[in-house]
Formats: structure tokens, C-alpha cells, sequence
């Protein structure tokens, strides 16, 4: 039995499109000036996952009370799909002067401009997680339809924080249906 304790073990990336054309132009000459240069900024972007929450799945029981008082529970009627959470929260790490977590914010603002400009789009492309095998093998793709952004973590900006350390922000997002399928070989 091979033990991995590696929980590194996923692929997540923005998809295109989801960074708005605007925003990348704005920050494209300072992402080819840093010191690993990408090409746009949804590579870059992309580079800055560190972790995607899985939504939880949990089912209320329906419960009823047989002859004699005796209570007694059973799985409810309620599809699969709304047993999930919906909620999914993606971390990313926080780079030097928060580029990346500017970069995320002006493409908030400018999704949360609902019909305002070029914006009048209501949902962001499905979200994907593919799950990998210690070899590298996509063993499941997790698909999030109909995908809007409801948060941005803060971040604090202190005089007396002069450590280095790994600093990371979270964007919260909700979807509407999420398809989890199996790779066939």
C-alpha cells in the first residue's frame, strides 16, 4: 500500500475570460516585470491557488414518530444537489505589495457592476477542480455551473509586520449546480 501525504493533489484554474480584458491590460506590463515574468495575467493569477474548499455535503433527516412514542429517522426527499453547501471558498497566496490581491479586486468591482458597461454577464464560466492520481491521472473533474463571486477576504497592512511569512487572502464564491464525474481510461 503507497501512502501519499500529499494533499497537493488537484488542478484549479480561473478559466478564460474570468479576469476581465480591461483588468488584465491595466496590470499586464507590471506581471512581465516581475521577477518570474507571465505572459498574462490570468497565468499569473492561476500560479497564485493555493487551495480550493470543497463544499460540505450533509442531509437533515426526516423524522417520524412511530407507534408508542418510538421515533425513527430516514433519509429526506430533497435532491443531492441542494445537499451540498454551494459554497466554495479558493485561497490564494498574497504576493509582494498584494498585486495579485488588486488584481482580484478591480475584477470584483467590475463583475459586481451588474449591466454597467461591458459586464452583463450574470455568472462567471464553470469552475473546475480536477482530483489527480500520485501518478498524475485525472481521476474526477468536480464542475461548478452557474458560479458568482460573494466575497473577498481583507487583508491588513501593519507598519510592525516585518516578518516574512506566507501570507494568503480567500475569494468566497456561490454556485448553482455542481457535476462531479468520474475520468474513464
Amino acid at each position: 500500500m503507497i501512502i501519499n501525504s500529499r494533499a497537493s493533489n488537484f488542478i484549479f484554474n480561473f478559466p478564460r475570460g474570468f479576469f476581465q480584458k480591461a483588468i488584465e491590460e491595466k496590470y499586464l506590463n507590471y506581471i512581465k516585470r516581475m521577477p518570474e515574468p507571465y505572459d498574462t495575467v490570468h497565468t499569473f493569477m492561476n500560479a497564485q491557488v493555493q487551495a480550493v474548499t470543497f463544499p460540505s455535503l450533509s442531509m437533515e433527516p426526516s423524522e417520524q414518530t412511530r407507534l408508542y412514542g418510538k421515533k425513527q429517522d430516514y433519509k429526506n426527499a430533497v435532491p443531492h444537489q441542494d445537499l451540498f453547501s454551494r459554497d466554495m471558498t479558493v485561497t490564494m497566496k498574497a504576493l509582494d505589495g498584494y498585486i495579485n490581491y488588486w488584481i482580484f479586486m478591480d475584477n470584483a468591482i467590475e463583475y459586481f457592476k451588474l449591466f454597467d458597461g461591458l459586464n452583463k454577464s450574470l455568472y462567471f464560466e464553470d469552475l473546475h477542480i480536477r482530483f489527480l492520481s500520485q501518478e498524475g491521472h485525472v481521476i474526477n473533474t468536480v464542475r461548478f455551473h452557474g458560479v458568482i463571486l460573494t466575497g473577498i477576504s481583507e487583508i491588513q497592512a501593519s507598519y510592525s509586520d516585518n516578518n516574512p511569512e506566507f501570507k494568503t487572502f480567500d475569494c468566497q464564491f456561490k454556485y448553482n449546480v455542481i457535476e462531479i464525474g468520474v475520468e474513464k481510461d
